[in-house]
């Protein structure tokens, strides 16, 4: 996979509710960035949001992910792929 992405371990939230971020760790991905799709004359446009591939089993909701461009976009979505072996892989959308 071409990128890479950091991932930040959520350590604790404070009484204010802000989040404390604890161990990183990298790993190789394929980040598809946000595009919007237009259609006919009719205007029927679609967006589709960020999507990283990751070749990561442990990342859950909470966690921060950094991509290559140095953005950390909430994520929407997690989806862990194990059907083929050799292949397992993360697919994370974000918002």
């Amino acid at each position: 996979m071409p990128h890479t992405v950091t991932i930040h371990a959520v350590s604790s939230t404070n009484s204010y509710g802000e989040t404390t971020w604890g161990a990183t760790r990298t790993a190789s991905a394929y980040v598809e960035p946000n595009k919007t799709l237009t259609g006919s004359t009719q205007v029927d446009e679609q967006h589709q949001p960020t999507t990283a591939y990751i070749a990561d089993m442990a990342i859950v909701l909470g966690e921060k992910i950094v991509l290559p461009d140095g953005t950390a976009p909430d994520i929407s979505s997690i989806s862990v792929h194990v059907e083929v072996e050799g292949l397992e892989h993360t697919v994370v959308t974000f918002r």
